[in-house]
């Protein structure tokens, strides 16, 4: 009876083992195999590409105004939009029309008329100039010799002055300031003489005047000297006219660049006529470097100056980063970087990008640290209202022993990217320093789970 009894016992103990390994191995088998995330505590940090294209913060607009009233026919062209001008190169050549032609010829018939009618009244009048003493003959010579000199120099200034770019108005007062701020020496050293021009036929025009005072022939000098003050300005008129119409056409045969920049746009052709009534050519504003603009509008992060942002170029990333950020409208914003001539070189010239886009790879950074987990390990609750995640919480049985099992937290999402997540809060120590981040099965707030081991 005993032997039996402890038969029975041996073998309910061997039944009771048995069934504890297949229901231990049943719970093995259907219970979820997860994964681990592993905490991170920093600044998020995300990288996003986007679409760059070239951009100009600043242009000129440039009319040749000359050419409203002399309208020419372009020639050849010496530039192409995406060149790059310096001040005076030359952006093409033109042809005048045939009405222009004719309108340098009436000027230069009426110049000669007044020059006829200044020296007829000059011839009629040379008696009265006999009966002058010798003294006052050579006052009279030195003011026409210092007043013909006075105009050769003007000519030749505005000649030579047209054919560098440098357009003079009528008022003589200022070309002294253009002259000195084109720099050209050659210039300068004509206005010079000019000037001294000037000083001298000032002081043989006070002379002569002075000398003729105690005339006892002033009233009938008195009347030679207004008659010839008056045929002598119709005769600068008539100069003055012929001269702006030569310098007008020295100018208008060559447009130059205004200043040094990019070329923007072209509003002129080969073969075509030309009025002024639009601009030119287009150009950068002056020291402008051209930018790459690219538009993170309704991209929800805070973008800042000095932002990396690598510029991808055919032998391998340029680094750069953002110089501003702009709004415009209601709601769109943009990002500008700034390129430099060697930045502008390797990605293939100013042309070349005016014709392609490229892709600027930005790197945000948040800044402040704060816990990081893996996106995967970030969930949502069924109605989308909250994020959550599942912590390992060990428990204890004294059948079973110790065991895992998913525990629901809810967190608070600053920032979230294609592969990380920043959340508020702090999951770093104890048991929630274990978020779950992939299951084999579906989970469930509660449910026991297993680390799945590679």
């Amino acid at each position: 009876m005993k032997k039996l009894a402890i038969r029975v016992g041996v073998i309910l103990a061997a039944v009771v083992a048995c069934s504890m390994f297949f229901a231990n191995t049943i719970i093995t088998i259907t219970t979820p195999k997860v994964k681990f995330a592993e905490v991170g505590y920093k600044r998020f940090e995300e990288q996003m590409n986007r679409e760059a294209s070239l951009h100009f913060d600043k242009t000129d607009k440039i009319t040749v105004e000359a050419a409203r009233k002399t309208p020419v026919t372009v020639d050849q062209m010496y530039v192409r939009v995406g060149d790059r001008v310096e001040a005076g190169d030359t952006i093409c050549t033109t042809s005048l029309s045939g009405t222009f032609t004719e309108e340098v010829e009436s000027a230069s018939d009426a110049l000669v008329a007044a020059q006829q009618a200044y020296m007829k009244n000059e011839t009629e009048n040379i008696k009265l100039v006999s009966t002058i003493d010798s003294d006052k003959n050579e006052a009279k010579r030195a003011m026409d010799d210092t007043g013909k000199a006075l105009a050769d120099a003007q000519a030749k200034l505005l000649g030579e002055a047209a054919k560098a770019g440098t357009l003079l108005s009528d008022d003589t007062k200022t070309w002294a300031a253009a002259i000195q701020q084109s720099g050209d020496a050659g210039l300068i050293s004509l206005m010079e003489s000019v000037l001294d021009a000037q000083g001298a036929s000032d002081r043989a025009n006070a002379a002569f005047l002075d000398t003729f005072a105690n005339s006892k022939t002033k009233t009938e000098v008195y009347e030679f000297l207004l008659q010839r003050a008056e045929l002598q300005s119709e005769v600068d008129k008539a100069q003055n006219k012929l001269v702006e119409l030569v310098a007008s056409s020295e100018a208008m045969t060559v447009i130059r660049a205004e200043h040094g920049g990019y070329v923007v746009e072209l509003g002129i052709q080969e073969g075509a006529v030309y009025d002024g009534g639009a601009p030119a050519y287009e150009l950068t504003v002056s020291g402008q470097a051209p930018l790459l603009r690219c538009e993170v509008t309704g991209v929800k992060r805070e973008f800042g100056e000095g932002m990396r942002a690598d510029i991808k170029a055919e032998y391998g990333d340029i680094r750069a980063e953002v110089a501003a950020v702009v709004r415009e409208g209601v709601d769109r914003k943009f990002l500008h970087i700034e390129l430099s001539d060697e930045m502008i070189e390797q990605l293939g010239g100013v042309r070349t990008l005016m014709n392609n886009g490229v892709t600027v790879k930005l790197t945000y950074r948040s800044k402040e640290a704060t816990c990081i987990l893996p996106t995967g390990a970030i969930r949502k609750d069924d109605d989308g209202t909250g994020d959550y995640v599942y912590l390992s919480e060990e428990r204890y049985d004294g059948l079973w022993g110790s065991y895992l099992v998913a525990r629901k937290a809810p967190v608070t999402v600053l920032e979230r990217g294609d592969k990380e997540v920043s959340i508020q809060e702090d999951l770093r120590y104890g048991w929630r320093a274990r978020p779950v981040y992939q299951e084999s099965k579906p989970l469930k707030d509660g449910a026991r789970i297993e680390e799945y081991i590679d």
